[in-house]
């Protein structure tokens, strides 16, 4: 139907009660406003019944027979170490904890064939239920889901409801006080979601003690036009009504961002999930690999995406899928970026709270003929011919220089993880006529876990060796130059007429540019980009020798910017020729 507003043509949303005669023609139903809602509990019911039964990209199966045949079943090898068993005593339910380490063991057939469910939440702060050494025998027992904090208390409810026995939270399968319980865990949660049946994605609670079943009035806000109630002819010849809308933000791309998608560890839990039912401040949606769906409303069944940029109708919350088809570079670029830019409550948890997503892009590597080596969270292509990829690596830029703060012992400075403070890659593309004809080589390179168990978790260390030119920054005299405080965009040039461009990574680093520039200290530019015609060129990182051990540590990067129409043939010139008299040498950054 189309109506017509100030000479504008614009689309309405139609949408009928299910018993009317007009949801014969009219298949979209109003929103569903009650997340506990017996309508709620059958929508997400039916998307994962249909997703099961209709998408083989969603089924990871422990063999191709069981793929094409049986119904889904999940590897014993992916079961978490521990679950909470949703049980009925006495009219109430319970969740009482099985697993490693407890009397009740966790019956892994039975699993694998009805499945689990796992949480995805904000704990936003500490809870006053968790799994430790000391409450281990008590969660045993089982207590019930009335003592549970209400976002906990929601997810067990749901679970049962939708027909799941098994539930994973990591607040009460984990135990919180054990850090070798912790690494044994983490690394495994790769598996966890990426094997649940489902994931609970608790949305808009921004903390534990918040829940997520709402029940909320609708608000015509929603709306730019309606509702608006039209009596209908029907193809059976009945008549009918139906409300037309037009609604306001159809993505809920001007809204809010959702408290889950604000914060370091939500974001590899749903990139890891197959399917996830996402709780949030306006909707209840589903979200597999493959399709999306919302309770009422323009989807009110799976439908298949169209385009990859519309992961879901919640900003910051989808699966990997519409990713996997790029490079596997460019997925951990869009994925640093985006992590960059979410809290953390728990500073030491930066390399952590990425790692189950990190070890499951070397697989994917693999699988194209590639390899690729984890490093402190950069991804390093050591497979790649053209002597390209890992220069770009190390070329990460801080987006706000004067709010970025480096953190003392979390990794090596030449890796975005010992900041805290939102980054952008640098993925200026390979020239084409590129040649990896010059001298500049990663020779070594190597981290020093905190735990063996955890090659993708948190780092004491680490150090790379590098073969180029380098200048010392004192020695650039007639080069114009600026020092870059913030970047907005990926790969912006900075409004300015100096051609070189340097940007530290916090306001010490700035400082001791400026004192390197007048020879106070000793600040060197390391050459990694070459200089090529009409490109960003040449680029590398600023260093900084320690006196004590002849290393160098990280202050940001340097850039000689693509020239424009202010860029003068003597400026070009200076950056072709910028590094011709520097000497080759071995540098070893920490």
């Amino acid at each position: 139907m189309i109506f017509g507003r100030s000479s504008m043509l614009i689309r309405s949303l139609l949408f009928t009660l299910l018993d009317d005669a007009a949801s014969v023609d009219i298949a979209s139903r109003p929103y569903e406003l009650d997340y506990a809602s017996s309508a709620s509990i059958e929508f997400a019911r039916s998307c994962i019944r249909s997703c099961q039964r209709d998408h083989r990209e969603c089924r990871r199966q422990v063999d191709d027979m069981t793929d094409q045949l049986g119904p889904e079943l999940i590897d014993s090898n992916s079961i978490p170490s521990r679950l909470l068993q949703l049980v009925v005593k006495d009219s109430m339910l319970y969740a009482k904890l099985i697993g490693r380490g407890l009397p009740s063991a966790i019956q892994k057939e039975t699993v694998s064939r009805q499945g689990f469910a796992i949480l995805s939440y904000c704990w936003g702060g500490d809870q006053p239920v968790q799994l430790t050494r000391h409450s281990i025998g008590r969660l045993g027992d089982g207590i019930p889901i009335s003592q549970l904090p209400k976002t906990l208390r929601d997810a067990a409810w749901l679970t049962s409801e939708i027909g799941l026995e098994y539930l994973w939270i990591d607040a009460l399968c984990v135990v919180q006080d054990d850090v070798k319980d912790k690494n044994h865990e983490i690394p495994r949660m790769e598996l966890y979601y990426g094997h649940s049946t489902v994931t609970i994605c608790a949305a808009s609670a921004a903390k534990y003690s918040e829940g997520f079943l709402l029940s909320r009035e609708e608000d015509v806000a929603d709306y730019s036009i309606g509702p608006l109630q039209l009596r209908v002819k029907t193809s059976t010849g009945a008549s009918g009504y139906v409300q037309a809308v037009e609604e306001a933000d159809n993505f809920n791309l001007k809204r809010p961002q959702e408290p889950i998608a604000l914060r370091g560890w939500t974001l590899q839990e749903s990139l890891l999930s197959r399917r996830m039912l996402i709780f949030s401040s306006r909707q209840l949606y589903f979200t597999c690999t493959v399709a999306n769906a919302s309770c009422g409303g323009p989807e009110p069944t799976l439908k298949p995406r169209v385009m990859t940029s519309y992961e879901s109708r919640v900003v910051g919350v989808h699966t990997l899928s519409g990713l996997r088809i790029y490079p596997i570079r460019e997925i951990w670029d869009t994925i640093v970026i985006e992590y960059t830019r979410r809290f953390l409550g728990v500073p030491t948890d930066k390399l952590p709270a990425i790692s189950a997503m990190a070890s499951t892009l070397p697989q994917m590597a693999k699988e194209r003929n590639q390899k690729m080596v984890y490093l402190a969270g950069l991804m390093i292509d050591v497979s790649d011919v053209e002597n390209y990829d890992w220069r770009t690596e190390l070329l990460w830029v801080v987006s706000r220089m004067e709010s970025t703060q480096r953190v003392s012992g979390r990794g090596p400075s030449w890796s975005w993880c010992s900041v805290d403070g939102p980054i952008w890659t640098w993925s200026w593309p390979q020239p084409g006529n590129w040649s990896n004809a010059d001298k500049t080589r990663l020779c070594e390179y190597g981290t020093e876990l905190e735990s063996d168990v955890a090659p993708f978790g948190a780092v004491k260390g680490g150090f790379v060796k590098i073969y180029a030119r380098m200048k010392s920054l004192d020695s650039i005299s007639g080069v114009k130059y600026m020092i870059s405080k913030q970047k907005d965009s990926k790969n912006q040039r900075i409004d300015t007429d100096a051609i070189l461009v340097l940007s530290p990574d916090t306001r010490e680093a700035a400082q001791l540019v400026i004192e390197g520039a007048q020879g106070k200290e000793h600040i060197s530019l390391l050459e990694l980009i070459p200089f090529y015609e009409k490109r960003t060129s040449p680029a590398g990182i600023i260093v900084s020798q320690m006196s004590s051990t002849g290393s160098y540590v990280r202050l940001g990067i340097f850039e000689f910017q693509k020239p424009d129409n202010r860029t003068t043939a003597a400026e070009i010139d200076a950056a072709r020729t910028f590094f011709n008299d520097s000497p080759w040498q071995y540098v070893h950054i920490i």
